[in-house]
């Protein structure tokens, strides 16, 4: 077979399989086009993820799921609208948000804004607690990232899966 005709078929079959993944695009693929982590396709690692959930893991919760008011507003409430971010605090790991820092565990501080880029307000929350066993801080990589920063810690039964970069 020629060189041009497996690229062809190559390239046939990638086109169907990535037209079929945006059919079927919240159950194992995903494209994430924001940079609050590395822009590419990300698949499902797991279904059920039993185990506990590591610190670094990518997970995706549904916008509406952590920050209703904000998702509302910004028209951000299809099931498919899903923020992908990092397991940043779990069980047992003390998180606290006051002003426009949130620390985790007295040793990550991370800086908050009052407003996104398109000038609305950013929600917070405030206080100074202790992970429950079913509750996660999830941040993305990039200090302008809308994250548990601005919603708070997420209970492990709203996050959807975790993910992995598709690499080729």
């Amino acid at each position: 077979m020629s060189t041009t005709r497996t690229w062809a078929y190559a390239a046939a079959i990638g086109l169907a399989v990535l037209a079929w993944a945006q059919v079927r695009q919240g159950d194992w693929l995903l494209y994430n086009h924001s940079p609050s982590i590395p822009q590419g396709f990300y698949h499902r690692a797991d279904a059920s993820f039993r185990t506990p959930l590591a610190r670094g893991a990518l997970v995706t919760v549904r916008a509406v799921d952590v920050a209703f008011a904000y998702a509302k507003a910004r028209h951000f409430t299809d099931p498919g609208d899903r923020f992908i971010k990092r397991v940043a605090a779990a069980a047992g790991d003390e998180v606290c948000a006051q002003g426009e820092t949130v620390r985790v565990n007295r040793s990550l501080s991370l800086r908050r804004r009052h407003s996104d880029a398109s000038g609305r307000t950013l929600p917070w929350w405030t206080g100074c607690r202790v992970l429950a066993g079913d509750e996660l801080l999830l941040l993305g990589d990039t200090d302008d990232s809308f994250d548990g920063r601005y919603w708070g810690p997420t209970r492990r039964e709203s996050i959807e899966g975790v993910w992995l970069p598709l690499t080729f």
